[in-house]
């Protein structure tokens, strides 16, 4: 299970999107949702080779 910390920044990373989307700036949305979608990607994939050498 990933820690609060990460939860609390992918929900910050999301909110800045839906900013974005309902301001009517869909470029820098577009961006930030991309952005977000892979540094949580990379972040899990990180975290769950580590937890793999744990066990």
């Amino acid at each position: 299970m990933q820690s609060i910390f990460l939860k609390i920044l992918w929900l910050i990373c999301y909110l800045i999107t839906a900013y974005f989307t309902f301001s009517g700036k869909m470029m820098p949305a577009m961006d930030w949702m991309a952005g977000t979608m892979l540094a949580e990607a990379i972040v899990s994939f990180v975290y769950c080779l580590i937890n793999k050498k744990k066990a």
